[in-house]
């Protein structure tokens, strides 16, 4: 009897622990956090850009190509070469009904104006304003040539027998660039050029030009890398 009252108290604290709920361990919730590369977020602007400008002006149609390079993340600095034709303010061009040809009474010489600048672009309200819209100002100085071709000739023998001369030039200006794709950039400007010739040049016989001052709406085309 003493056996049996021994061996039930030896399994009634087994018996007592086995009827308990198991207790498990709480979920991990420790989070692993991996270091990740290239947290800067891209923008609309890259280091360095390069592009086409179509250019509207008072003298008639023009073109050329520009560089932009940043500095700072407002301020570039900028390179530009374009060509586009120039006229004496008293012309008047008529057309021969019967060709079908335009001629101006007077005009000798067919000229041409080829600035090439170097400046600096700034940006306006860069904090204020969303990428998506980027106005600046800008400005530059550099030599200008104006070429002349003689009037009464073939435009392919006449340049041929054409002539530049040399000069000095600055122009300024405000624009805008346009959307948020860091590769590509499109915008629009409004620049003053600001063309002197110490000796002037004729487009009509006896009215030498002085000065190839002019305004151009350019709209700018490029790409940005």
């Amino acid at each position: 009897m003493y056996k049996t009252l021994a061996l039930l108290t030896l399994l009634f604290p087994v018996a007592a622990l086995a009827g308990q709920p198991t207790l498990t361990a709480p979920p991990d919730s420790q989070y692993v956090y991996m270091p990740i590369k290239d947290m800067e977020p891209d923008t609309a602007e890259r280091a360095k850009a390069l592009g086409l400008d179509v250019m509207i002006g008072n003298s008639g149609f023009g073109a050329g190509f520009f560089y932009k390079h940043r500095i700072t993340n407002d301020l570039s600095w900028t390179a530009s070469l374009s060509i586009s034709e120039a006229k004496s303010p008293n012309e008047v061009a008529y057309y021969d009904p019967w060709t079908g040809q335009k001629f101006v009474p007077g005009k000798v010489n067919q000229l041409w104006v080829i600035p090439a600048m170097v400046g600096l672009q700034y940006r306006l309200f860069s904090d204020e304003i969303t990428d998506s819209f980027r106005p600046y100002v800008f400005g530059g100085i550099g030599p200008n040539v104006v070429f002349a071709a003689p009037y009464d000739q073939p435009l392919s023998y006449s340049f041929s027998k054409g002539h530049g001369y040399f000069g000095g030039g600055a122009y300024v200006g405000i624009g805008a660039y346009f959307g948020s794709d860091p590769g590509s950039l499109l915008g629009i400007s409004i620049r003053y050029y600001i063309l002197p010739m110490k000796h002037g040049i004729e487009s009509l016989q006896y009215h030498p030009m002085a000065n190839f001052n002019t305004f151009f709406i350019a709209f700018n085309i490029g790409t940005q890398y």
